[in-house]
């Protein structure tokens, strides 16, 4: 990070942004008298490849990345990734014609040391495709008695309606299809049973390519085998036309994700599930540099988070590759062997501080590209996060709480520019040397019957918190 430069320069970007150049107006009508939905404490999380466990990464006495963790509040991290079908538990057999790496005992003791040195819940994925269901489910039982009560459930395999991709992807022949993984996955599932009766299960961990055809047969046929659902989206791909900065937050890239968060909700809801977004990100195939490793990219992030959370969605896993390139929260230098955040980063600490309690239905009114969303805490404080995806416009925004509520604070989602990497902070906060976060800052607001007005600059996001009278 470049600390003194950072705040320099933040400083003087929000000055001319919010006191300069062209400013719209937005109109945010939040109905405090009707809380929704509750918001899972455990809603947010991480999903890792698996091959993260071999590499020495989940320790626990691995400070920096642990305090990342716990810097995020609850949480689940998922162990899974194209990866989990390229491990095998201790054998290290090969799936089709792919090297894979042994997964030992003492790397699952210290995954599970780690964990409980974060306090989060894990989903522990399990290799499928090598056709070996006796030793997956030898792994489940090893992993249940070190993970105990913080695993949420086994997920069984990654991307099945993939597992012939080439080049990438060999684990079966040209025309596999849902009817054959049916079979493949039942009778795993019946061998695994069998060995750990009661372990809670999960899959089919599909692509959004997979979700009519393999996603919704497979919720229906297993519904009596699985705890939850699991599946995976990410709006762009990183392919031409390649996306850019304006096309992540697109209006229509939002609503392709919501429709997406809603028709397999319909699917989970008919089969009486919980479905959970287990891995995802701005952009698949690893993410295109300079749209999903950028600050623009956290500002998608605090929106697509809430508009999953709204659907009834139990939770999201943001999927996590540690090298230095790529879509990722967390990055990792295999050189000097340290840690670091990316911008999407601030969007977890973000909805960390407003993502909980019971949804309000809340409209937005705005000629820019204006978003809102809104919770009532336990607490009894309201939480308005207001997203200003418009590039090129300040907005400056009237809330309408409908209470009598006239204090509050705001806690700024902020960076240099769409594009910036670095000189990025929620609430004032940045990642020390230690990983931990300095304390928020925030400024404090006053309103008048309910009513709050903030400016925000293009491309940023903010937290207004209303506090109860």
């Amino acid at each position: 990070m470049r600390p003194t430069l950072f705040l320099i320069t933040l400083t003087a970007s929000i000055s001319s942004t919010l006191f300069g150049g062209e400013v719209t107006t937005a109109e945010v009508n939040v109905q405090s008298q009707q809380p929704g939905l509750t918001i899972p404490a455990d809603f947010m999380g991480l999903s890792y490849e698996k091959s993260a466990i071999a590499e020495n990464h989940f320790r626990p006495d691995n400070t920096f990345f642990v305090n990342l963790h716990r810097n995020l509040g609850e949480g689940v991290l998922r162990i899974g990734g194209n990866k989990v079908e390229l491990c095998d538990w201790q054998l290290g057999k090969a799936s089709g014609t792919n090297p894979v790496t042994p997964v030992t005992p003492q790397e699952v003791d210290q995954f599970y040391s780690f964990i409980k040195g974060i306090n989060w819940k894990v989903i522990y994925g399990v290799n499928l495709a090598s056709n070996d269901p006796e030793n997956s489910a030898e792994e489940i039982s090893y992993a249940s008695k070190r993970g105990g009560k913080s695993i949420v459930a086994f997920e069984i395999g990654n991307e099945p309606d993939h597992y012939y991709l080439p080049p990438r992807k060999t684990f079966r022949e040209k025309g596999y299809s849902y009817p054959q993984y049916k079979k493949e996955l039942s009778d795993a599932l019946r061998v695994i049973s069998a060995k750990n009766p009661g372990a809670p299960l999960t899959g089919p961990a599909n692509t959004e390519s997979g979700n009519e055809k393999w996603f919704a047969p497979c919720v229906e046929d297993f519904k009596r085998e699985f705890t939850f659902v699991t599946s995976h989206f990410y709006p762009t791909t990183n392919k031409e036309p390649f996306p850019t900065i304006e096309t992540l937050l697109a209006p229509e890239t939002e609503a392709k994700s919501t429709k997406m968060a809603e028709a397999n909700m319909v699917a989970a809801r008919k089969a009486g599930l919980p479905w959970r977004l287990a891995e995802c990100n701005s952009t698949s195939l690893g993410g295109t540099a300079g749209v999903s490793d950028v600050y623009a990219a956290a500002v998608w992030g605090s929106d697509f988070l809430f508009d999953i959370a709204e659907r009834g969605v139990a939770g999201i896993n943001f999927h996590t590759i540690l090298g230095l390139n790529g879509y990722t929260a967390i990055a990792f230098d295999k050189k000097s062997g340290k840690y670091s955040v990316r911008p999407l980063y601030y969007s977890l600490l973000l909805f960390k501080d407003a993502g909980h309690g019971n949804i309000l239905p809340t409209q937005t009114k705005s000629s820019a590209n204006v978003t809102a969303h809104s919770t009532l805490g336990e607490d009894r404080k309201i939480r308005v996060v207001v997203i200003n995806k418009d590039l090129n416009h300040a907005a400056t925004t009237t809330v309408n709480t409908n209470t009598a509520r006239t204090q509050g604070t705001i806690a700024r989602l902020i960076g240099i520019s769409p594009s910036e990497k670095e000189a990025i902070s929620y609430a004032g906060t940045t990642v020390g040397a230690d990983g931990n976060i300095n304390p928020p800052k925030t400024e404090p607001v006053k309103g008048s019957a309910g009513k709050f007005t903030l400016t925000l600059p293009a491309c940023s996001a903010a937290v207004l918190t209303v506090d109860p009278i």
